[in-house]
């Protein structure tokens, strides 16, 4: 216990090799989000921060456990000066800012996720709104904070469990860290491979990367004797986490266990200490005052960068990426130096309770007005009324989808899910989401007919047999098969996808609606994943589709094969309406035709080669959209999308004659 203490009281001095840690693991996260393209994998500076709290942390509370000189109340009251001036100030000056900018749907999300970053809940809020590289993310305001919630809620927690084991079990500290630790990681690589969103997002599965700083200040590993030992420690932590930052993409699985790769060359870099040659690279004042001003860079770089994309249609230039960097490096200093150092004096000029007040002021306020903006709806009198009915049409799309994405829901007896005439169904329409936004055509097939269409279709689940994305979707497809061939009335089979999507990924030629992180991979009947757009996977998925249709062409069903709907790379309904605001003519937005011809060209052919069939009809979208060189993205006032791909309900109408002329072609001989 007292060797622990020792080491503990020890490590108190400043380090300045930690400020300069601190400096890359913020440039990388701003270099990232800046979209520079020479660090894929910045984001993994979170989890440098993530251990460089854990160390620092734990070597002041069991330091002052073991002087006897700890106070759960001054430990709180620190993090409220430290964290909370700079946090709602942004939070502030954001709403503001969004006030001014962001649409009604848009600002309404932002207040809720306001409340969420106030409350150190954000994580939780995001975990269940959106995966933290998928494209919507990035006109989220506030996405940052997840990681602040992250860090809060350690702090909650953590000093009573020092306590308690330094109180009970002091000897066996090291252990129990390590078991925790190890919990804790193992935890994360197992949900990781179940959920990426959940194992990415909440405390439970990344508070090892805490613990891996916790054990280097309770002394697991002694501090290096030699000093070429402490050179090559801290030379190879810098490498890896140079690494990190080159070699991982938004295509990496994380965190699992590749969040330990840069959680290891941190750990390198603080054990070697600040007298090694990385240590001393480190402490250069270049590195100590960007590492300094860390924090607020942080808060501001993200609000930033969303405000001014939001502003803009399109991507912006490298050179433009650079300055917004550069801008939000000036305002971490300004923030640093008049929002943060002023309330970071001495701890014996405010009363602990003022600033216990304070703090409280803080949350009460923020939650207010995100409440108020929250239940008025965004503030939509702020816009003219067509600018409001445009990016409304973010939600034109079949109001039962997220329910119906259940195969055992789809397929029950007169379910709720079936389009129409629930005992009258003769169709049915089997995909993934692009065959869910087709409602607004096939709700209006089903009432000129005065039949039903039954619903099959779940996000991310193509129509194959023998695959899918995952083994629900396989066997959700199974069940579908048996069902069609089980029921006779079941006349035909609308089958359609976002064929592309498991082809070559997502769409992302044009604009930054999407990424493809965490693009779904497919997987045959043993349940082993194809990699990534690679050969195998498309040839599994052309011999998956072929064996389908045949089966339903032998069965007898007829077979309406929709291809591929053109993607436009933006959020459509957010884009017409920023137009709206500056006068612009939505009808002008448009993307280029031979785009669509490059992106489904493996698609198309694919589709093609499944041949000609007196039981199978095709239907071809971009004959529709795309009537001349360009591919519309509004017509008869309406936006033809409820985001960057899906169709909305006027988006789909525009098929409905297609589609009921597909549905009741009589086949011939």
């Amino acid at each position: 216990m007292n060797d622990i203490g020792k080491k503990a009281g020890s490590a108190l001095a400043y380090r300045p090799d930690i400020d300069g840690l601190r400096a890359i693991a913020v440039l990388a996260v701003l270099f990232f989000h800046a979209d520079l393209g020479f660090v894929p994998g910045g984001y993994a500076g979170v989890d440098i921060f993530f251990v460089i709290s854990g160390y620092l942390i734990s070597r002041l509370i069991v330091g002052e456990i073991q002087d006897d000189n700890f106070s759960l109340l001054r430990f709180y009251e620190r993090r409220i000066r430290r964290l909370f001036p700079a946090l709602f100030a942004m939070l502030a000056v954001a709403l503001v800012a969004g006030a001014v900018i962001l649409l009604p749907q848009d600002f309404t999300f932002m207040s809720r996720n306001a409340f969420g970053a106030a409350a150190f809940v954000s994580n939780i809020a995001y975990w269940t709104q959106t995966g933290y590289f998928e494209g919507d993310a990035k006109v989220r305001v506030l996405l940052h904070t997840w990681s602040l919630a992250v860090e809060e809620q350690v702090y909650i927690i953590y000093p009573m469990i020092l306590m308690l084991v330094l109180r009970k079990w002091a000897t066996h500290i090291k252990s129990i860290l390590l078991g925790l630790a190890t919990l804790s990681f193992a935890a994360c690589v197992w949900m990781t491979n179940m959920d990426p969103s959940t194992a990415f997002y909440l405390m439970p599965f990344r508070i090892w990367e805490f613990l891996v700083g916790a054990l280097l200040a309770v002394g697991l590993f002694k501090q290096p004797e030699r000093p070429l030992t402490a050179t090559l420690a801290g030379l190879a932590g810098l490498a890896i986490l140079a690494a990190t930052f080159v070699i991982f993409d938004d295509l990496t699985v994380f965190p699992g266990a590749a969040a330990l790769v840069p959680c290891l060359g941190t750990a390198l870099v603080i054990w070697a200490g600040k007298d090694a040659i990385s240590g001393r690279i480190l402490s250069v004042s270049a590195m100590r005052f960007v590492g300094k001003i860390s924090y607020s860079v942080y808060l501001w770089h993200w609000p930033l960068f969303v405000f001014v994309n939001y502003m803009i249609i399109g991507k912006l230039t490298f050179l433009q990426n650079v300055g917004l960097a550069g801008v939000a490096i000036g305002l971490g200093f300004l923030s640093w130096r008049f929002i943060e150092m002023p309330f970071r004096r001495p701890y014996d000029e405010t009363p602990q309770r003022s600033v216990f007040a304070l703090g409280g002021a803080s949350i009460v306020l923020i939650t207010c007005v995100s409440a108020a903006i929250y239940f008025s709806g965004g503030l939509p009198d702020r816009f003219k009324d067509r600018t409001v009915k445009l990016a409304s049409y973010e939600k034109s799309m079949n109001p039962e989808s997220d329910i119906c994405e259940k195969v055992e829901l789809q397929l029950a007896v007169n379910s709720r899910c079936t389009i129409g005439n629930t005992e009258n169904a003769s169709v049915f329409l089997w995909g993934d989401s692009h065959a869910g936004a087709l409602f607004g055509a096939l709700d209006q097939v089903a009432k000129d007919s005065g039949s039903g269409i039954v619903y099959g279709a779940s996000p991310q689940c193509p129509p194959l047999l023998g695959a899918g994305t995952s083994v629900q979707c396989v066997e959700g497809n199974r069940k579908r098969l048996d069902y069609v061939l089980k029921n006779d009335e079941i006349r035909t089979v609308i089958l359609a996808a976002r064929w592309s999507l498991y082809l070559e990924g997502r769409f992302v030629s044009t604009g930054e609606a999407e990424t493809n992180n965490g693009a779904p991979k497919l997987i045959g009947p043993d349940g082993e994943p194809y990699p990534l757009f690679s050969d195998a996977a498309r040839h599994h998925f052309r011999d998956s589709i072929r064996n389908l249709v045949q089966i339903l062409l032998a069965n007898g069903k007829h077979v309406v094969l929709v291809y591929p709907i053109p993607e436009t790379g933006y959020n459509i309904p957010q884009t017409l309406a920023l137009m709206s605001t500056r006068g612009e003519n939505p009808a002008d937005f448009t993307v280029a035709k031979n785009l669509y011809v490059e992106r489904q060209w493996r698609a198309t052919q694919i589709l093609g080669d499944l041949g000609h069939h007196r039981l199978l009809t095709r239907v071809y979208p971009a004959r529709v959209f795309c009537p001349t060189s360009r591919c519309l993205t509004f017509a008869h006032g309406a936006p033809l999308y409820f985001d960057s791909h899906h169709l909305s309900v006027p988006g789909a109408l525009m098929l409905k004659d297609t589609i009921a002329e597909a549905i009741g072609r009589t086949p011939t001989v």
